[in-house]
């Protein structure tokens, strides 16, 4: 088979995912398992990474992030995450503006974790909080306390990282006004430099998905009360979720918005590649102790949306300074002229975005795109 004469774009990020938890939260979907007792479940899995990560060959050596989630990587004992942080080491960059993440949770942090995080690169956290308020917390099924969450944060300071984000999220059951003003009071307090926080959506594969559970609809609600309360402390509004102070926003994040390619290694990751010209979404299936890397090449149209879908998720917007994004533009001016004139999209600066009626109505929009 002739090969493509154009030459493929470089990988800009790589996820890592670590499937372990100590427990399943009710509303979780991600690929996960309760961690193995056997510890040799374990460095299987972790050799299992360090195989495909070599199967990329050359392909790591433009990155500019690595983002380790789940799961639950801090679950991992003391000499599993320093063979997972060894096995890694030699993908890191030493750009000072090399961005290399994990997620952990409040419950399995550890002054001697985060010192070997520290110590293997690590420089911007990930923590799950997802809610201040204690009876929330059960009623999602999560095992740590409001201050065992603020310990934690406080020891990841102590220990002296200087970029961290915290996880939360809203349209929890029984979750009222009251308690995202006291999420707020928190984050005034503890200054984290990025803040995750999303409306919570019944995925169909959670413990509360299968029991066909109904939220109770307050998002948008919410979502205001968010943004204007995260604004007032001075956090700059980045994304549809995401927020962050002294531009800490998460570039890792960003490279799946702004159409960059990434990899993800490990059971269930997910990618986006080019190969001899052809872009491919790629998922890891299987289990943590067997899986194998599915390539679902993309059509010209696929892709198109794909850039829509994923740039209008920025506050920004998709750049069309760049000519790919130009191309796409173009593809869709029909629709987007409608959209503009129905005041749900406008172009600023270049820059093809939602308006803020838009942004409440993102998936409406992104329909009559398909």
């Amino acid at each position: 088979m002739k090969k493509s004469s154009i030459v493929d774009r470089k990988i800009k990020s790589l996820y890592v995912h670590i499937p372990f938890c100590e427990h399943i939260c009710f509303y979780c979907d991600f690929v996960k398992i309760i961690k193995p007792k056997d510890v040799n479940s374990i460095n299987k899995y972790l050799n299992n990474l360090q195989d495909e990560l070599a199967s990329y060959g050359n392909k790591f050596d433009d990155i500019k992030s690595i983002y380790i989630g789940g799961g639950t990587p801090s679950c991992l004992e003391i000499n599993e995450t320093i063979r997972m942080c060894e096995i890694l080491s030699s993908y890191k960059k030493e750009s000072i503006d090399f961005e290399y993440s994990i997620e952990l949770n409040p419950e399995s942090i550890t002054k001697e974790k985060l010192e070997i995080y520290k110590q293997f690169g690590i420089n911007r956290l990930s923590i799950g909080v997802q809610t201040f308020d204690n009876n929330l917390l059960k009623k999602i099924g999560r095992i740590h306390d409001n201050s065992t969450a603020i310990e934690k944060y406080q020891l990841a300071r102590e220990v002296g990282f200087s970029n961290i984000s915290i996880d939360l999220m809203y349209n929890l059951f029984d979750q009222k006004l009251d308690n995202i003003k006291v999420d707020l009071e928190h984050i005034k307090k503890l200054k984290p430099d990025h803040i995750s926080w999303y409306s919570l959506i019944m995925k169909e594969d959670s413990v509360w998905g299968k029991k066909n559970l109904k939220l109770p609809g307050n998002d948008e609600l919410f979502d205001e009360v968010v943004s204007k309360g995260l604004k007032k402390l001075g956090y700059d509004w980045y994304e549809v979720s995401n927020y962050c102070l002294n531009n800490k926003y998460s570039r890792h994040n960003v490279t799946y918005w702004n159409n960059s390619l990434f990899a993800g290694v490990g059971v269930g990751a997910s990618g986006f590649e080019q190969i001899d010209g052809q872009y491919f979404l790629t998922v890891n299936k299987g289990n943590y102790a067997s899986y194998k890397k599915n390539y679902e090449k993309l059509s010209t149209e696929d892709y198109y949306f794909q850039v829509i879908m994923m740039g209008l998720r920025m506050v920004k917007g998709i750049d069309l300074n760049k000519t790919k994004n130009k191309t796409v533009y173009n593809f869709y001016r029909n629709i987007i002229d409608k959209k503009i004139d129905q005041e749900l999209l406008e172009v600023v600066d270049n820059f093809l975005r939602c308006t803020k009626k838009g942004f409440n109505i993102m998936n409406e929009i992104l329909v009559d795109f398909l």
